[in-house]
């Protein structure tokens, strides 16, 4: 019995059985800041198993991150203003770090994911439409 070689390209999106509930990037990244962190990464991590993104492994971990990240730095924040290292009057300032990761990861994600996207629909994937969506859960 003879091996099967085959050509795959790294970038490569894996064929999914979810392919059919795959969206544009725009629509989760637009929930997540509209709507809140977490619909727009729970839509992020659907729909990178939708497109069979090949960083999926980096995706997750980033979700993880702005998931455990967010509430790490709420509470070092605190901690530090408990302990007398950062002056009340400077917290506010320093809880701006928890956006900056926020945004910081989901326009990581964006970008892993419009790489595949646009791979995925060039090679004949069909998109759905994720304005409805969108609008339902930012309302």
């Amino acid at each position: 019995m003879a091996a099967r070689a085959y050509y795959r390209l790294p970038d490569e999106p894996l064929p999914s059985g979810l392919s059919r509930y795959a969206t544009d990037p725009l629509w989760p990244l637009l929930t997540l800041m509209l709507a809140g962190g977490g619909c727009g990464l729970a839509w992020f991590a659907s729909n990178s198993a939708a497109l069979g993104s090949p960083t999926r492994g980096r995706e997750w971990g980033c979700i993880a991150l702005s998931a455990l990240g967010s509430p790490a730095l709420v509470f070092a924040v605190t901690a530090a203003v408990g302990f007398g290292a950062l002056a009340p009057t400077l917290a506010p300032y320093a809880l701006l770090s928890v956006l900056a990761l926020k945004v910081a990861v989901a326009y990581a994600l964006y970008l892993m994911q419009q790489h595949t996207f646009e791979v995925w629909e060039h090679y004949g994937g069909q998109p759905r439409n994720g304005l409805p969506l969108m609008l339902l859960l930012a309302v």
